[in-house]
């Protein structure tokens, strides 16, 4: 089995790379070195045997030594092609290993929880849910789509989006393509920096090169044919005077209408060389997957690399003198635009097919990671649409020190209302259930040790800011949102997230308009979580059976604070606001 540098580095089975990645980092970094030693003395040969063909003919030249000048030619010359060709192969297998390099800082950088920046441009059904769990940092961390299609895609999913696809789909193709390391990490290591655009490839190869297509431009290849002929046969000058007249006439007037076909083919051609890097790894994917028959059964790579030939052979054109030279000895115009009008159609006709298989790949592809480099586990949708948790972490904090925390919905219970002191815990644990529950949804890999959810949408209320253009305060601003929250379960069941609900209003308009709320929603079959400072909404578990009380707590030691961030079963029994305001002199204990 052939393997590309890539794969044949880095190929680890899921354990092994988690517990050696930096070691591997090393190592590469070691191997990078190496070769970058080889590099050098290959290069220092190629100067020194350039320099040496150069001085040979030189001399041979002062010397007229026709012995010289053969040593230069035949002998010195294919040695520095030699060494020419294998230094610049060398250099693209260097280039190679600092693109793995990267990837790989990539996976770490989102292991150890550093910092991820950029934007969700496509459509999601619920923007508060990107801002309040962070998806945004999400995606730009999971994100390796090469396309600008493939993108919106992957980011529609995380905006939970889903349009035709199905959870069983979504998930089997995930999983699938995690059994391929080798090739994902040939195609997400040479993601482009630019990406491309499959609509304008599509716009480009739907409209003909040609400005019009006459039936007189078959008088080209007749008339050239013609006067052959009667050059040949020796026909009265006469016919091949006008056979000639007719091909040079006719040839003028398609140069016309073709005269655009050149920087039209580069255009096309430059978007296609974007993907030339993914062909090799994703034809190869494609014949193992089942989800990939127009891939398997068509050849964009093939098909591209006849555009190119195409292209070269098309560049005469650069050379006006040259291009009209060769047109009038045959109809070299003429037979490169009716190849490529050729070559066009049959695109054409399977782009949109094997492109929208690039771009489920695109989508897919970037969920496998997770698996292959993360401590993640698939989730398993619940058959009593529980929310059962174990060992869940927050996948945008540092794996090697977050704190992991287990939860399971018992039967009856739809309302968790989270207490806890200030620092301690509630916020994030919120975001770690919504991000994994999205992840879920998705049918991706997520940060526990076992996930079962129930196929519910999620819809949240944790960051919530007023709006001056708007002519919103902050109350009205969270009132609008939760009210979202309300609508949405009375109309499907969904899972709420609301981080200290109603916390622009005085304390007593709070309370009784939480009770009031929670209330409302305890009429649906939604489940979810809500938490808050107000240890008196707790009372609301005695009133119902569905609700559930849970708590985070923390610890004094020599006035220093402590948080083990671990969810605890029933009502927080403790505060912190006035010791943490006491220990920075903002209180000094009196009532």
């Amino acid at each position: 089995m052939n393997l590309h540098p890539i794969e044949l580095l880095s190929y680890s089975t899921k354990g092994s790379f988690m517990i050696s990645l930096q070691k591997r980092q090393d190592k590469l970094k070691k191997h990078l070195q190496k070769q970058g030693l080889k590099l050098s003395s290959l290069q220092q040969k190629r100067l020194i045997l350039g320099l040496s063909v150069f001085a040979l003919l030189v001399a041979s030249q002062i010397l007229k030594g026709f012995f010289l000048e053969f040593i230069a030619l035949f002998i010195a010359l294919p040695i520095f092609l030699f060494f020419f060709k294998k230094s610049r192969r060398h250099q693209d297998f260097i280039d190679q290993l600092k693109k793995l390099s990267r990837f790989y800082k990539h996976q770490q950088k989102l292991h150890k929880g550093e910092s991820f920046f950029g934007e969700i441009t496509a459509e999601t059904i619920n923007p508060d849910l990107v801002r309040d769990l962070d998806l945004q940092e999400l995606s730009v961390a999971l994100d390796f789509s090469f396309s600008k299609e493939g993108k919106k895609l992957f980011n529609s999913w995380i905006g939970q989006k889903f349009s035709n696809s199905s959870f069983e789909d979504r998930h089997a193709q995930i999983k699938e393509l995690s059994k391929f390391p080798g090739l994902l990490r040939r195609v997400h290591s040479n993601k482009p920096k630019k990406l491309v655009s499959f609509e304008i490839i599509q716009k480009e190869i739907n409209r003909s090169f040609l400005d019009h297509n006459p039936l007189w431009k078959w008088l080209i290849p007749i008339s050239w044919i013609a006067l052959i002929l009667c050059l040949f046969i020796g026909v009265p000058s006469i016919f091949w005077k006008t056979s000639l007249f007719i091909y040079l006439a006719s040839s003028l007037f398609y140069f016309s209408i073709s005269k655009d076909i050149f920087s039209r083919l580069q255009d096309l051609l430059s978007e296609l060389e974007k993907l030339k890097p993914q062909f090799s790894p994703l034809s190869r994917l494609a014949q193992n997957l089942s989800f990939t028959p127009q891939l398997k059964s068509l050849s964009p790579q093939k098909n591209t690399t006849e555009l190119t030939r195409l292209v070269s052979l098309m560049s005469i054109k650069s050379n006006p003198i040259l291009f009209y030279i060769l047109n009038a000895i045959v109809p070299w115009n003429f037979i490169l635009t009716e190849r490529c009008e050729r070559s066009r159609l049959k695109i054409s006709k399977s782009f949109n097919l094997w492109s929208q298989e690039l771009i489920q790949i695109e989508a897919v592809s970037s969920f496998s990671n997770l698996y292959t480099y993360h401590q993640t586990v698939w989730p398993l949708k619940s058959e009593h649409n529980h929310l059962k948790v174990k060992n869940i972490s927050h996948p945008l904090i540092n794996q090697s020190t977050v704190v992991k925390n287990t939860f399971s919905q018992e039967d009856g219970k739809s309302i968790f209302i989270i207490t806890g002191s200030n620092m301690s815990g509630k916020s994030t644990f919120l975001r770690a259930i919504g991000i994994n529950f999205c992840l879920a949804k998705i049918g991706a890999p997520v940060f526990a040790e076992s996930f079962e959810f129930p196929d519910y949408d999620i819809v949240s209320c944790i960051r919530v800011s007023d709006s001056l253009r708007d002519g919103q305060s902050y109350f009205y601003a969270e009132v609008r949102r939760m009210k979202t929250i309300l609508e949405s379960a009375k109309e499907r069941p969904i899972l709420f997230l609301i981080d200290e609900p109603l916390r622009g209003t005085n304390n007593r308009e709070r309370l009784l308009g939480n009770q009031s709320y929670l209330e409302q929603i305890l009429e649906t079959n939604s489940i979810g979580f809500a938490s808050t400072h107000d240890l008196e909404l707790t009372q609301l578990a005695d009133i119902s059976p569905r609700v559930d009380n849970y708590h985070f707590t923390e610890d004094w030691k020599e006035k220093d604070l402590y948080f083990n961030y671990l969810i605890q079963d029933g009502p927080s029994k403790s505060t912190n606001a006035l010791k943490i305001l006491e220990k920075e002199g903002l209180y000094n204990g009196l009532s």
